[in-house]
């Protein structure tokens, strides 16, 4: 039985910080190790909470269920669609 605080929340968070780097839980646990990553909780201008993370020059926000970053592109919505396609419009 596992009696480390914080135990499941941290190992939630590392993974979070894996899947917003596109890399894995032992590269995230290593760059902490080498001081590569860095952490800070803030909210955003709406209130909500999240970690905003760096790693070497890439940044993240990490929301609960949500991963923010700089270079991702909302996805175009096609304005002409009229249906019957595969869309869901």
């Amino acid at each position: 039985m596992e009696n480390r605080e914080m135990f499941d929340e941290i190992n939630a968070l590392i993974g979070a910080i894996a899947k917003a780097f596109e890399t894995s839980e032992i590269d995230v646990v290593t760059a902490i190790e080498q001081g590569r990553l860095g952490m800070e909780m803030l909210a955003d201008d709406q209130g909500r909470n999240y970690i905003a993370a760096t790693l070497d020059e890439r940044v993240a926000r990490i929301y609960q269920g949500a991963i923010f970053r700089p270079d991702d592109q909302p996805e175009a919505e096609d304005e002409d669609c009229g249906g019957g396609c595969t869309c869901g419009k």
